[in-house]
């Protein structure tokens, strides 16, 4: 690990490398996220998540200040400290409005953002594998670079070559676990360099 290159921070409103890690509900996408995460973060690199959630969430909660601001209707709420800063808005934004509030709003760039989720959008794609259902998920994206996977990687070729239309290039099949892991972030690794 010690021979890996280190990066250098990228330029500030610099569009960053994007990759998309999208699967089926409990498929493994935020393990996967935050595995690769520590990695990119051990060689020094500046990440930036963003997280796609379909349901209703509260980021805020009872006994803080910044609820009962919500609670009184503040339709935003900004707040600060030394080390973080968070802004709560309640209205719905897209991912593109994200990743440039994101890169606007950093004096250090990123290197790279990864997305969980966000199917139908369409930046390289990273798609999760957990069962048999979720060989469907390969027929409904496009954009697939990598495909990680719990299944047989012999068993997902088969279902990619019965499933001709879905994809005329060879996509890299990754096995999930450990060394998955640690092949992933390779593969991110060399495309992140070729893309900057």
């Amino acid at each position: 690990m010690n021979d890996m290159p280190v990066y250098p921070s990228a330029l500030q409103h610099r569009k960053p490398p994007i990759v998309q890690i999208v699967g089926y509900k409990n498929s493994g996408k935020t393990t996967l996220v935050t595995s690769l995460l520590r990695l990119f973060v051990q060689q020094g690199l500046r990440v930036a998540v963003i997280k796609h959630d379909a349901h209703a969430f509260q980021m805020d909660h009872p006994g803080t200040d910044t609820y009962a601001h919500t609670e009184a209707g503040a339709v935003a709420i900004a707040i600060t400290s030394p080390l973080r800063t968070a802004i709560i808005r309640e209205q719905p934004a897209s991912l593109e409005q994200l990743i440039d509030e994101l890169i606007q709003g950093s004096r250090e760039g990123y290197d790279l953002i990864l997305i969980e989720g966000f199917k139908r959008e369409q930046y390289p794609k990273v798609a999760l594998v957990a069962d048999e259902q979720g060989l469907e998920l390969l027929s409904e994206l496009t954009g697939i670079h990598w495909i990680y996977s719990r299944l047989d990687p012999e068993q997902v070729a088969e279902y990619m070559k019965r499933e001709d239309d879905i994809h005329s290039k060879e996509i890299p099949i990754i096995p999930a676990g450990k060394d998955g892991i640690m092949d992933m972030f390779i593969a991110l690794q060399a495309y992140i360099q070729a893309s900057t």
